[in-house]
């Protein structure tokens, strides 16, 4: 981001020779830096420049969002092993009604 500085002092010395008086290169170097100073937080609250993520913040979130997605590959793991276990119980009782049915 390009950075805006203006040199208030500088400002009143070309004022000065250019023919101004002190007083009114004083005056209207305060006003124009004050001017300045305005339109800078006018163009920082249009573009909501306050809002802007951080690069801190992004690794921060990407940090969450790797950790989240880790925890639910961590789940699906063990819904698959539940899964799996579950249906082997399936299979024992399908069996042993099977022999129930048919072999007694």
């Amino acid at each position: 981001m390009t950075s805006f500085t203006l040199n208030i002092h500088e400002f009143y010395t070309e004022l000065k020779e250019a023919g101004f008086t002190e007083q009114q290169a004083d005056v209207i170097a305060k006003i124009q830096g004050r001017a300045a100073s305005a339109t800078i937080e006018q163009v920082k609250s249009d573009l909501h420049l306050d809002e802007l993520a951080t690069k801190r913040d992004i690794r921060e979130t990407e940090l969450r969002v790797v950790t989240q997605l880790s925890a639910m590959q961590q789940d699906i793991q063990v819904t698959k092993l539940t899964n799996r276990a579950l249906l082997a119980v399936c299979a024992v009782i399908a069996t042993a009604l099977i022999k129930i049915a048919f072999f007694n």
